[in-house]
């Protein structure tokens, strides 16, 4: 009974959150100078024009009255249409969401593997492994849109070992086995990409966790029985820093969903950044709420759920 109502309690907190968010975002977006009616008709429409788009997309009404509409579709589950695209909000970010997961979750998976790996080595090695972290810190501090120009010109141009943009390659029709590995082929630059400032994450905390286990009674116990100290690290050293890491994993949802829209637009990888950063160019103001609604929800739940698996796992 208590964890019902602490999972009540924690989905409340959740809504109550969604929707502070929510209102700050439309708040924000019809503050925003140039408004939807200007992109609709064009640089040189009359004002007349721009009137008449305003009247047909309802964007001449007060703005108490836009936001009370807003939400009560946002409630029953209509996100609106797309100025822009004019089709529903909620079938363009159904159609644009898998190749964005896509990046996200490869991106995380090496991530969490190399960083975690790589930051309990460092560990390890005493002051030679600060000289690690320090370099994962620098590594953390690039820009993610300077690493995938730098990759994109190195193994992209140069070296020509993968394509520069797209999800698969237009010129053939691929299907089953050909079309998966078409996929993760174009798929590889924006995964490295969007991986490796989460690696130098991953390595700068489990770095940090791993060094406060070390010199614990159990470590020192564990080597009196004779335990080699590779077994110790990796069977005792790393499960006590898994809680940690995940949380960590679970936080880095809102982080990931940031680099891909910017990873997106560099590899003109058709995913839910490339479209937010559209409807960013084109005052698509649907489009906008909708996507970010999606993601404010994706990272409370994220949030919600890191303290239930770090429960799990100590």
């Amino acid at each position: 009974m208590p964890a019902f109502a602490s999972l009540l309690r924690a989905l409340a907190s959740g809504v109550l959150a969604w929707l502070i968010i929510q209102s700050l975002l439309f708040a924000l977006v019809q503050s925003a100078p140039g408004g939807p009616a200007a992109a609709l008709a064009g640089d040189f429409a009359t004002l007349e024009t721009q009137a008449a788009v305003s009247r047909s997309f309802a964007l001449d009404r007060p703005v108490v009255q836009q936001y009370a509409a807003f939400i009560a579709r946002m409630g029953q589950g209509d996100w609106g249409l797309s100025y822009h695209f004019r089709r529903p909000v909620a079938e363009l970010v159904v159609e644009r969401l898998p190749p964005t997961l896509l990046l996200m979750l490869g991106a995380l998976l090496i991530s969490g593997v190399a960083g975690t790996a790589l930051g309990l080595w460092a560990a390890a090695l005493g002051r030679g492994g600060t000289l690690v972290a320090l370099a994962a810190a620098a590594a953390y501090a690039l820009p993610v849109f300077w690493v995938g120009q730098l990759l994109m010109l190195g193994l992209g141009y140069e070296l020509r070992w993968f394509p520069l943009s797209g999800l698969t390659d237009a010129r053939q029709s691929a299907e089953g086995w050909k079309a998966l590995l078409d996929v993760a082929w174009h798929a590889a630059l924006p995964v490295l990409t969007l991986a490796l400032q989460q690696t130098a994450f991953f390595v700068t905390v489990a770095f940090a966790k791993a060094k406060l286990e070390l010199p614990q009674g159990y470590v020192r116990a564990a080597r009196a029985r004779g335990i080699p100290d590779r077994a110790i690290l990796w069977a005792h050293v790393a499960r006590n820093v898994a809680p940690q890491l995940a949380v960590a994993a679970f936080n880095r949802v809102g982080m990931l969903f940031t680099g891909a829209v910017l990873v997106e637009t560099l590899y003109a990888w058709p995913g839910l950044g490339r479209l937010l950063s559209s409807a960013i160019l084109n005052r698509d103001h649907p489009v906008l709420l909708g996507a970010f609604g999606l993601i404010t929800a994706a990272v409370i739940v994220s949030s919600t759920l890191a303290d239930t698996v770090q429960a799990w796992l100590d």
